[in-house]
């Protein structure tokens, strides 16, 4: 698993975390560091500690080992209210009978800052979230997306040093969603806002962050860039749970210079690694790495076509091959030529083709 060393500089630290309900480990030890205005998203199915990590950076839940600190200093004892953090929650949250400046400025009126702060910081969220027209409007008058833009001024009206966001996306539609994930970005960049998502939809997640974390069983996977995330994942768990591959199991043979020779079901195949000969490994690679070849160098395997799923300007095209599956990306037009049950040799490079553990190695 991948975890990356403490930067000192870093605007919010998480140190060896670990959290605990009754028999169940949900954090452990987990290690995580967040500059400064960056946008950093926790991705992972459900039990996975995405949300507990958060609770615990929110002060909403205490960590039965570890420390958080927020612009160098230790709040893993100080309660929410004294932590200068946002949240926005995945309803919202909002008071039906506060009207939508009412809202705003609740946070600010529970820190009792001047009527005249609280004025000013509230037109300015508002204005932030382009709903500045709409301050006197009751909550209940609101769209769907119009309120997760309440809940987001609110959040930023207190000006907070961490801005934190659990699942605040998946109560709307998924137009929508798009649309508010490309405008939220834009305004936490406007302001320079350190931010955390929560979510489990991969997608989100690599739209809108500068990094990602990956988690798994209470830990992190692998911390890194959305781009490296997926076109060079660290753990063969990341590599299923973002985005789609073709995964084939076999033997390693033989390995010289960080390639491996593997025995699999379809033939010999090589991938960047290092194994031991006669370890049992995945071999795997990206869907757009697949090509129709009849002749190619690299990895090549030959099989029947099972289905062509359309997905606008490229098809999903899947192909059967000796037990196994192979998933190829491939432009539309060229997968409209292929009928049920063709024959096909795909090919793609070794250089994106990659070894991990078999899982009964991993465990």
């Amino acid at each position: 698993m991948s975890q990356e060393p403490i930067d000192a500089a870093s605007h919010l630290v998480v140190r060896q975390a670990s959290k605990r309900y009754g028999a169940t480990t949900v954090l452990d030890r987990v290690d995580l560091a967040i500059r400064r205005g960056e946008l950093v998203t926790l991705l992972g199915p459900s039990g996975c500690g995405k949300t507990t990590l958060l609770r615990l950076i929110a002060g909403l839940a205490l960590p039965d080992a570890g420390t958080v600190a927020i612009a160098g200093r230790d709040v893993t004892r100080v309660p929410p209210h004294r932590r200068n953090v946002g949240v926005v929650f995945q309803n919202y949250a909002l008071f039906p009978h506060l009207s939508v400046a009412g809202n705003v400025a609740f946070g600010l009126t529970v820190r009792r800052r001047p009527k005249a702060d609280i004025a000013r910081a509230v037109d300015k969220a508002l204005a932030l979230v382009h709903l500045d027209h709409l301050a006197a409007r009751p909550i209940s008058a609101l769209s769907g997306g119009q309120q997760q833009r309440v809940a987001l001024a609110r959040a930023l009206a207190v000006e907070p040093d961490v801005l934190l966001f659990d699942e605040a996306l998946s109560a709307l539609d998924r137009k929508l969603r798009e649309e508010m994930q490309g405008e939220m970005r834009r305004i936490l960049r406007d302001i320079n806002a350190t931010a955390i998502f929560v979510t489990h939809d991969q997608d989100e997640a690599l739209t809108m962050s500068d990094r990602v974390a990956v988690m798994n069983g209470g830990r992190i996977e692998q911390l890194a860039e959305p781009r490296l995330i997926y076109q060079r994942p660290a753990s063969l768990f990341t590599l299923n749970f973002v985005g789609l591959s073709t995964r084939i199991s076999g033997t390693v043979v033989a390995c010289d210079g960080g390639i491996v020779q593997v025995d699999t079901k379809v033939g010999r195949l090589a991938a960047t690694g290092r194994f031991l000969a006669g370890s049992q490994v995945v071999v795997a690679t990206r869907p757009e790495h697949l090509r129709p070849a009849a002749g190619a160098t690299g990895n090549a395997v030959s099989g029947r076509v099972r289905a062509v799923v359309f997905q606008g300007s490229r098809s999903l095209v899947e192909v059967g091959a000796g037990g196994e599956t192979l998933l190829a990306e491939l432009p539309g037009q060229e997968a409209a030529l292929l009928a049920p049950d063709a024959e096909i040799r795909l090919a793609w490079p070794v250089s994106e083709t990659f070894a991990f553990p078999a899982p009964e190695m991993a465990a």
